[in-house]
């Protein structure tokens, strides 16, 4: 047969190391480097275990960084995976040094040590920026909900004390069963005295035990819900909130990403517990600002994002635009298909409609979402012909006016102009592939660990291996190391 041959399993390589195996090319080197070159330069900041000089030695952040961040850039989240990769994978034996953490380990560093991953997160952007990989000019803003590791299942201050209920009762047809025991400590006491020919039943008492913790678990739970101030809580995830989705309602977290125009890349990864965009903008280029020092030119979003009052504040820099869609208002087109308008006097401080009915101020600065507006009240609607299609107010049509119209009406107008609808359109083009691309890299469970402060580490690895692999697409390795190598680390 023509077949190429196997080489002999038996036969003996001499001089050969790891580095001969590993290609000159090969992104293991580029990250091996940069995780190198982030620990020297904040050598003070990367402290984990490690600082006796007795006992058994520990392993260094930067080898355990190294193998989280391989790990995540190559779909390998889970610290058994990882573990097991450090015994087989020629790329980790190179990157760790034949060195091998355990799966606790691997898990331990990366619940402990946000601070840690955030720098190393940070720290990465940093470079991009001063290699002008990010610009920083247009940034585009999205958020996504996604699924917290937890159940489905979230409990309602109604659900746990119907619950309590319920176990309450049972608990009590089992305590009727005993005539001589008050309290889950008798019950034990009397066991424990009596033989085998007794009446009292050991499996009733371990019942009545297992439903006194159960009503345990659940006040303990209950506190928690009041202390949040939530209306539900999940039972795995006590940070996670319940957000709609495009797979209806779910324990989830909104994830922020803001992603630079130039070559896609991000400049922005937080982790909110809001359920919707509306009250993000002003903080998440606040957050841009902070950690990156770029105030953008631009900044693209969607109609999530439709807040005037933050829309202003961000603007009112004079440096930032902002191009973000308004939604219709439904009451504004109903009055256009009905041929009812609103035209406002100046002079006299009032709105007159289309049939010449008044319209008359009765209140100023009313606070109502977040926002000021003007309030004008029909004096005269008895008798109107369009009052049915108009109102249901038996007063008469109210109007709210905002106290910044003005602003808002310029604002819409310049949403309406070539420019404005195109940048609307780009903003598709740069963020929303991000998020498909983090969740075909968490796979089924978008996250692995609980809690907001964990769940941020991991939207931050995630984030980072998505430059990282943007980054060796657009460069070639061997000059990203050299500009590594020469870059002023902080």
């Amino acid at each position: 047969m023509h077949y190429k041959s196997q080489k002999n399993k038996d036969e003996i390589l001499l001089f050969q190391s790891y580095d001969q195996l590993i290609s000159k090319n090969n992104p293991v080197r580029l990250l091996d480097l940069l995780i190198d070159k982030i620990v020297s330069s904040n050598s003070d900041k990367f402290i984990w275990k490690g600082q006796s000089a007795t006992g058994c030695r520990s392993y260094s952040p930067a080898t355990m960084l190294k193998l989280i961040m391989y790990g995540y850039l190559n779909n390998i989240s889970g610290s058994r995976r990882l573990e097991r990769e450090t015994y087989r994978n020629i790329e980790l034996m190179w990157l760790l040094g034949e060195l091998h953490p355990d799966h606790w380990t691997i898990c331990e560093y990366r619940r402990m040590n946000k601070d840690q991953v955030r720098l190393a997160t940070i720290g990465f952007r940093e470079f991009l920026k001063s290699e002008n990989y990010i610009e920083g000019k247009t940034v585009a803003i999205d958020g996504s909900k996604l699924k917290a590791y937890t159940s489905r299942e979230m409990l309602s201050m109604q659900s746990i004390e119907q619950r309590l209920s319920k176990i309450n009762e049972k608990l009590a047809q089992y305590l009727d069963e005993f005539q001589r025991a008050d309290s889950i400590e008798e019950l034990k006491e009397e066991l424990e005295s009596l033989t085998g020919k007794d009446e009292i039943n050991a499996a009733l008492v371990d019942k009545i035990i297992g439903l006194q913790k159960k009503i345990e678990e659940l006040d303990l739970q209950k506190k928690q819900l009041e202390e949040s101030g939530k209306k539900y809580i999940s039972l795995n995830d006590v940070d996670a909130n319940l957000m709609r989705s495009r797979d209806g309602k779910i324990p989830a977290y909104n994830a922020q990403i803001g992603v630079d125009g130039k070559n896609k890349m991000i400049l922005l990864s937080e982790i909110t517990t809001e359920e919707n965009d509306k009250q993000l903008l002003k903080k998440d280029v606040d957050k841009i600002k902070e950690q990156m020092g770029i105030e953008p030119e631009v900044i693209e979003a969607d109609k999530g994002y439709a807040n005037t009052v933050e829309i202003k504040e961000v603007e009112s820099n004079n440096k930032t635009e902002c191009y973000i869609p308004l939604p219709d208002n439904n009451h504004n087109k109903e009055d256009e298909k009905n041929g009812i308008e609103f035209k406002y006097n100046k002079d006299k401080d009032e709105y007159v409609c289309t049939q010449g009915r008044i319209l008359k101020l009765t209140a100023r600065n009313k606070k109502k979402h977040g926002h000021y507006y003007n309030v004008y009240q029909g004096t005269d609607c008895i008798g109107c012909p369009l009052r049915e299609k108009c109102t249901s107010s038996r007063t008469g049509r109210i109007l709210h006016i905002a106290t910044d119209k003005d602003w808002i009406d310029s604002y819409k107008m310049r949403m309406k102009q070539t420019k404005a609808k195109e940048k609307i359109r780009e903003r598709k083009n740069i963020v929303e592939h991000v998020f498909g691309s983090f969740k075909w890299m968490m796979g089924k469970f978008n996250f692995i660990l609980t809690g907001k402060d964990k769940v941020q580490i991991e939207l931050d690895l995630y984030a980072t291996v998505y430059n990282f692999k943007r980054l060796i697409n657009i460069e070639d390795i061997e000059i990203l190391m050299g500009k590594m190598r020469n870059y002023a680390w902080i």
